[in-house]
């Protein structure tokens, strides 16, 4: 785990032109993040983070079932981004190349043959962080690209508090 943050660093290094071309990307109207197992959480993560820091439609959803009726949702303005396991990335792989095939813009992550790679050498159960900087750079992006702050989003507080009475 002591290797996290290089990597993480040279990811951000490698990667930051892309992150840049596609959140500065208005022509894309809308993200899909697809994940399996714990990457499904952090597809909800990165959702989340790409619908406060810029307003932009985005969903998770697991990759199969994106196939049983989300897919339809997907045109040449929609980038579908995969966060592609070890252990699950043939069928993860299929769902990205139906999408490609149907027209949408299409981003694999992940440790080794995808368009973003870890390259790390680290085992899948402790890298789920290194997908986060690539995204949240992405949405960052595009976040000043409409001219909005990523540190001040819309309605949104740093700490949400409910009055009891």
């Amino acid at each position: 785990m002591q290797r996290l943050p290089d990597v993480g660093v040279k990811i951000i290094t490698t990667y930051e032109s892309l992150a840049r071309e596609i959140g500065e990307d208005l022509n894309l109207d809308r993200f899909y993040f697809l994940g399996s197992g714990s990457n499904y959480g952090l597809a909800c993560e990165i959702n989340l983070k790409m619908k406060e820091m810029t307003l932009t439609h985005s969903e998770p959803f697991h990759f199969l079932e994106f196939r049983h009726g989300p897919m339809s949702m997907v045109t040449g303005s929609a980038m579908v981004v995969g966060l592609l396991s070890d252990s699950r990335r043939a069928h993860e792989q299929k769902v990205l190349d139906e999408m490609a095939a149907l027209g949408g813009r299409v981003t694999g992550i992940g440790e080794t043959d995808a368009r973003i790679t870890f390259q790390s050498g680290l085992a899948e159960s402790i890298r789920g962080v290194l997908y986060l900087p690539f995204l949240q750079l992405m949405a960052y992006f595009r976040a000043i690209r409409k001219g909005m702050d990523p540190d001040h989003p819309a309605h949104l507080s740093a700490v949400v508090s409910l009055d009891p009475s």
